[in-house]
């Protein structure tokens, strides 16, 4: 191998990463913590504003907040275009259990910024 210094470089980058077996134990949790999320949704509906309805408001958030958090764990790169589209419904869930606040604002800007970000763009 040479010891040109932008080879250097490039194989700097590399050191520090993730280990894939500490990835995967993070993607196991990730799965076994949206189990307990899933199975701990109340079993009769409730109605609209109601505290079952929160809590099943709450818990539709947690579950997209930890899909998200596998699907920024389980690849090499993520496209910034993914990341932003993924972050849309967290946001939308959001604003649902915090109506007073510019959640659903910040959603829209998530959108707006899809139309202006590069497509494919990818970050390490």
């Amino acid at each position: 191998m040479s010891d040109h210094p932008d080879l250097i470089k490039q194989r700097g980058a590399r050191q520090g990463r993730l280990a894939p077996e500490r990835r995967e134990a993070l993607l196991q949790a990730l799965e076994a913590a949206r189990t307990c999320v899933r199975d701990a949704g109340p079993d009769e509906p409730s109605p609209a504003l109601s505290q079952g309805w929160v809590d099943r408001r709450r818990l539709v958030l947690v579950d997209l907040v930890l899909t998200l958090c596998e699907e920024v764990m389980r690849g090499e790169t993520l496209g910034a275009r993914e990341l932003a589209e993924r972050l849309h419904p967290v946001l939308g869930a959001a604003q649902e259990l915090a109506p007073g606040y510019s959640l659903g604002k910040a959603a829209a800007l998530v959108l707006e910024a899809l139309e202006e970000g590069e497509p494919g763009l990818e970050v390490d």
